[in-house]
């Protein structure tokens, strides 16, 4: 089930006329919106607007001709045909109206430096929500007097964020008056008057309101912005007043139902992410699948992947220094484990203390660039086409998916990372490494890919590792959790250094295990694939 689908459409449905049912009774919402400028006028003579507030109000019908027509609410010039406008069309007794007929003057929040402590807390951006609400877990604070006074936000007030990305630019959030409050610049404050303040909440919570925001957002360098002048031109869909009141009680008891399912699912999916985590873990460790003593152990196995990285120097499809550092890891006759290099060129050592865990017989350890070959290039003509990969272009969750585009080889053989079908990719830098930027390479363009700079690449030289096993390996709490440990660079920027893929321990298991391993592994994660 997707949540934000099924919230969108709630709403969808409330603003189309299509989630509680009309009442012929009502007062029609032409009659409201009359109301609403004499409301108005009167506030004019009160003090409360000024003359140019309500200069440019409008009154939006249908002509004769069955089309949709805008003139100004004082009779003043012409009316104009606004067709391209209406987005939908409404129920009978439903009506179209500007935020700016309909509201006082949007006003823009104080542009005075906030403080972490004060009496009255000043509400930025990011305390607006998506989903129409208020966020008061951030808070930055003022103590002066005069911008309390001017800008006090009242319950009721609606709160429309006119600065921010691209995505987020144009949200709005209801103000309860749950706790005192102003308004900082990069917010517009504006009131409803006499129309349901929720109802119009809603109404700019809903992916109509998106679509427009995409279409009049002016783009800055960082930024995107939605000034006054366009907020009042937002065209509202307008219910009788009795029907906006049933649509928020409706939307109200569906919504909080909705949160209900989505903080369920989140619950859910906390559990199932440590079941896989779990079921990972115990795959490393030997503990998931059992052991089948006819298996060839993996130290011949590791022999073998040896012998074959050798015969691939002699081919030219290593290079020697693919192998230079390649090392056996072996149990002594003290029971302790010893390293030495493969090419019997050094010393052994003792390294007890870099041995994670305990690991079924028949296992080994090795470090993990020994059986396979680190970010290798590919040998490719440059007019053939093959698969380009920027970030953007691999899916998150450790989904194994991704979307290449084609170019011809030499536009992508400088300058980007190389992979070839059957390679482990995964992604080096913070957040994407966490988040699950990984693939097993395949169907590629002629067999053939290259990606950002932020990838490495493990092709293992045989069969002898069997490539589903060192991505869920790559994928278990105890390969990430220890690269997390060895992070390098500034905030958000962080990345893992070869020297980390280099030290790293692998368990092997005998070949056959691997794939029982990976078999189990994938049974596991199709259950808990809700």
């Amino acid at each position: 089930m997707d949540i934000k689908k099924l919230r969108q459409k709630l709403l969808d449905l409330a603003i189309r006329g299509e989630l509680v049912p009309q009442d012929p009774n009502d007062e029609p919402a032409s009659e409201l919106l009359s109301r609403i400028h004499e409301e108005k006028l009167a506030m004019v003579e009160r003090g409360e607007l000024k003359p140019k507030d309500v200069k440019n109000d409008t009154v939006i019908y249908f002509g004769s001709d069955g089309l949709p027509y805008e003139k100004r609410a004082d009779g003043e010039g012409k009316a104009k045909c606004i067709e391209s406008e209406i987005p939908f069309e409404l129920p009978e007794g439903w009506g179209w109206a500007r935020v700016a007929s309909i509201s006082d003057e949007p006003s823009y929040g104080t542009s005075k430096k906030s403080d972490i402590e004060g009496t009255v807390p000043v509400l930025r951006m990011g305390n607006i929500t998506r989903a129409g609400t208020i966020d008061y877990s951030d808070l930055v604070y003022t103590s002066d007097a005069d911008d309390i006074a001017k800008y006090d936000l009242h319950p009721g007030d609606l709160i429309f964020n006119r600065t921010n990305s691209r995505e987020w630019v144009g949200k709005v959030a209801y103000y309860d008056g749950s706790i005192p409050a102003i308004y900082a610049g990069y917010l517009i404050r504006f009131r409803a008057i006499l129309i349901n303040p929720k109802y119009i909440n809603y109404a700019m919570c809903t992916q109509y309101e998106r679509n427009w925001c995409a279409s009049v957002k002016t783009d800055g360098v960082n930024q995107s912005n939605i000034n006054a002048r366009k907020l009042k031109s937002f065209l509202i869909p307008v219910p009788p007043l009795a029907e906006q009141l049933r649509i928020v009680d409706a939307l109200d008891k569906y919504l909080a139902l909705v949160d209900g399912i989505e903080r369920d699912r989140a619950d859910l999916d906390g559990l199932l992410a440590q079941l896989k985590s779990k079921v990972l873990d115990l795959a490393v460790r030997g503990e998931l699948v059992e052991h089948d003593p006819g298996d060839e152990p993996a130290s011949e196995l590791l022999s073998r992947i040896r012998e074959e990285k050798l015969a691939m120097v002699g081919r030219g499809e290593l290079k020697p220094k693919d192998v230079k550092n390649d090392t056996v890891i072996f149990t002594g006759s003290d029971g302790l484990r010893y390293e030495k290099p493969a090419d019997g060129k050094a010393e052994e050592k003792c390294i007890e203390g870099e041995i994670p865990f305990e690991i079924p017989e028949g296992w080994s350890w090795c470090r993990l660039l020994t059986p396979v070959a680190l970010d290798p290039k590919n040998d490719v003509d440059d007019e053939t086409p093959a698969s380009f990969l920027p970030m953007a272009a691999i899916e998150e969750g450790f989904r194994n998916q991704y979307h290449p585009e084609i170019r011809r080889w030499k536009e992508i053989k400088k300058g980007f990372t190389q992979f070839a079908d059957g390679d482990v990719v995964f992604a080096k830098i913070s957040p994407c490494f966490e988040n699950g930027k990984y693939f097993i390479a395949s169907c590629l363009e002629s067999g053939a890919g290259a990606g950002s700079t932020e990838l490495y690449v493990l092709r293992s030289p045989s069969k002898g590792l069997y490539r589903k096993y060192l991505f869920y390996f790559l994928a278990s709490n105890y390969s990430m959790g220890d690269a997390k440990k060895t992070f390098m660079g500034s905030v958000g920027q962080q990345r893992i250094k070869k020297d980390y893929l280099e030290r790293m321990m692998l368990p092997v298991p005998p070949l056959d295990e691997q794939h029982r391993i990976v078999k189990t592994i994938e049974a596991a994660f199709s259950l808990t694939n809700l």
